[in-house]
């Protein structure tokens, strides 16, 4: 019985009998409901916004008294400044036969208070300098927005100038409210027991409420307080001030402020649930009825269907590798012998697929969208030591492959629903190996195109890595011995220099008249040949540094090479050159370290602008691809000839009668150190294109 109770097909059949049977019923209660509610929806809708017309006119008036009271004060105010005497008592009077005044000042024109009512100390807030402020510029009264004294104490401040016969700025009558007797008044006036009055500021705080708690919650973004900031009047239904209530809301003139009105939807509604519960009982009534003779009518059938859905729901829990056959004489035989040969071939596949995966060289791990571990084959076995016992059921935040879990970024970019393609990373086995792998990630879906979980594949690649640290290891071994050859040939020819100059000064010496000019050409031809081989030491020293001790750090190529465009100005303009720079961003983020990439593009700019002796145009091309940008430095000098452009950035090679030839071969060096390429291509007479290209977030290219 409870099986049968559970059915979705006898759920089904009842609610299609139900529908089919009370559709009469059904229409004839919601033609009634609607008419009902629409009745009473324009009633009520009617009634929130005389109310709201009628507490915004209050508050009109409350706000005008106050301020007429105030123009009263500020004629004894400009009394007492001008040196009259007066009677304070009939000003405390005016101010004590309104309770809404909680404190009043008079202020001179330099801001100092003259005297207060009630003349006793009460907390200031930095607000009052402004609301001053305000007074000597307008000139015309003022009601402020919510805010705080020192002591805490919510309030708004209402406030008039003092203005002479001659139309001078005097001071002004500062007034602060009581927030607590506003909202008694409008509480006076709400609709019903559980009606809301509030009264909103500008900036969409509650100044006074018919419940005072709430004075001082901001609303400005809600929906209800967007509508009252752009002056708008209307009606809403929905939650607020902890209510779900309609509401009606409207500007009020003196203030710029909002009224909203509101009563709660059951107090609205209440005219109309007697018909409501009366309607209910005979549709619940016929509703048992229905219920009772579908369920009879349907019994019979459901049975064999229940028993169906019990057999396929062992099957998919691994209970039960095929149906047994229901002998019914219709379409559900059929239908059971239909799921029995698919549950047997589908038997066939799934060891197919598990034969697959297990075969797979790679460790394969699935996980599902918590992050658990679903499955686990033999190469991740394998590469981390441990069994899929040990393995599937756990977090893989949990499987003590990383040293900390804040290591498993795999696990952090699959929260965020992204793939990854070739990530490097290290893990640990069980036994504490170390062991570099590359990651791949996929995610797949339900047919709904919702996230299952996340298909990883692990390829240990520690022995190719120590391959390739091998073969660097010797071509920079291989570098390093051109480079000696080279620095060798280059130096000797600056030491036959110094050997002849000192063998010169050897001769010059053992003469009896010794010529000083001829020394001294002897001696400064040695200074220069000397500074000639430290500067070519320097160079070679940079290029055959292997490695560097300042860190990466996320830098923009565009600001990088406006920078040095900027401090190249000068010597620009002294050869007549005009710069281009096209870039299609207005940023090109990469990881790398500044210092070496700026020496890069100041040695290509260098050598552009020595390759336009008669000026010329420096073209920079930036563009964004999809693994890599490609940055461009075209110029309009000589060219280099087709034969010699593949030498340009070996060591020692250069075109220029001073140069050193280690200034590409560094940027060379430096561009192949963050993951990028450098190329050439050139046409004499035309100019040549030095092209980089590096690679987005750090990967290669």
């Amino acid at each position: 019985m409870k099986q049968f109770f559970r059915s979705k097909i006898t759920k089904r059949y009842l609610l299609i009998t139900l529908l089919l049977t009370l559709c009469a019923l059904s229409l004839l209660y919601l033609i009634t409901t609607q008419v009902m509610n629409k009745s009473v929806s324009e009633e009520k809708n009617y009634r929130n916004e005389l109310m709201a017309q009628t507490v915004g006119k209050k508050m009109n008036y409350i706000f005008s008294n106050i301020i007429n009271e105030l123009r009263v004060l500020s004629e004894y105010a400009l009394r007492v400044q001008e040196g009259e005497v007066i009677d304070i008592e009939e000003a405390e009077k005016i101010i004590s036969r309104n309770p809404l005044f909680l404190h009043s000042k008079l202020v001179d024109e330099h801001g100092d208070t003259l005297f207060a009512i009630p003349n006793v100390y009460i907390s200031d807030s930095p607000k009052s300098v402004d609301i001053f402020d305000r007074l000597s510029w307008s000139k015309t009264y003022y009601i402020s927005n919510l805010f705080s004294l020192e002591n805490g104490k919510k309030v708004i401040a209402v406030s008039v100038p003092i203005i002479d016969e001659h139309g001078l700025f005097k001071g002004g009558i500062i007034a602060f409210i009581n927030l607590d007797v506003l909202s008694q008044y409008l509480n006076q006036v709400k609709i019903g027991v559980d009606g809301v009055n509030a009264l909103i500021d500008r900036d969409g705080n509650v100044i006074s409420h018919s419940d005072s708690s709430f004075i001082g919650t901001n609303i400005a973004t809600h929906q209800l307080g967007d509508y009252l900031y752009k002056n708008k009047s209307g009606i809403w239904e929905g939650d607020l001030f902890n209510k779900r209530m309609f509401f009606a809301y409207q500007p009020i003139q003196l203030g710029n402020f909002g009224i909203i009105v509101g009563e709660p939807i059951q107090q609205a509604l209440a005219s109309t649930k007697n018909v409501q519960k009366l309607l209910l009982k005979g549709f619940l009534t016929v509703t048992l009825l229905t219920l009772i003779f579908t369920f009879y009518a349907t019994s019979r059938f459901v049975e064999p269907i229940t028993h169906l859905t019990k057999q396929a729901r062992e099957y998919k829990d691994g209970f039960r590798q095929s149906f047994q056959i229901i002998k019914t004489g219709d379409e559900l035989e059929t239908l059971s012998i239909t799921m029995d040969e698919m549950a047997r071939e589908l038997s066939k596949r799934q060891k197919k697929l598990i034969n697959i995966l297990e075969s797979i060289p790679y460790a394969v791990i699935t996980i599902d969208k918590e992050g658990n571990i679903v499955t686990f084959n033999k190469g991740a076995e394998q590469l981390t030591l441990f069994s899929r016992k040990e393995a599937i059921g756990k977090k893989i935040i949990d499987l003590p492959i990383k040293k900390s879990k804040d290591e498993f970024f795999v696990w952090q970019t699959v929260q965020q629903g992204k793939e990854f393609n070739e990530v490097e990373s290290e893990i640990y086995d069980k036994q504490g190996q170390t062991h570099i792998i590359n990651i791949y990630s996929s995610l797949f879906y339900d047919d709904k195109n919702q996230n299952m979980g996340t298909l990883l594949i692990l390829r240990d690649v520690s022995e190719i890595k120590r391959i390739e640290a091998y073969l660097k290891q010797s071509e920079r071994l291989a570098s390093l011995g051109q480079l000696t050859a080279g620095i060798a040939h280059e130096i000797k020819n600056p030491l036959g220099i110094i050997t002849a100059a000192a063998e010169a000064i050897e001769l010059e010496l053992q003469e009896e008249n010794i010529e000083i000019d001829i020394l001294k050409d002897m001696t400064q031809d040695i200074i220069e040949t000397a500074e000639r081989m430290n500067l070519l030491l320097t160079d070679f020293l940079k290029m055959s540094k292997g490695e560097s001790k300042d860190l990466k750090a996320k830098v923009n190529m565009l600001s990088l090479i406006q920078e040095l465009l900027s401090l190249l100005r000068n010597k620009l303009d002294d050869h007549q050159i005009t710069v281009q720079l096209n870039n299609t961003v207005n940023e090109v983020p990469f990881v790398g370290i500044e210092k070496k990439l700026n020496q890069v593009f100041l040695n290509i700019f260098l050598n552009s602008i020595q390759a336009m002796e008669n000026g010329g145009v420096l073209t920079i091309s930036v563009t964004e691809r999809i693994r890599d940008w490609k940055i461009e430095i075209e110029d309009t000098g000589k060219g280099i000839p087709e034969s010699e452009i593949n030498w340009i950035f070996n060591p020692f090679y250069t075109t220029k009668k001073e140069g050193t030839g280690l200034g590409l071969a560094i940027a060379y060096e430096i561009i192949t150190e963050h993951n990028g390429k450098i190329d050439a291509f050139s046409k004499v007479g035309d100019g040549t294109i030095i092209s980089i290209y590096l690679p987005k977030e750090g990967g290669a290219i």
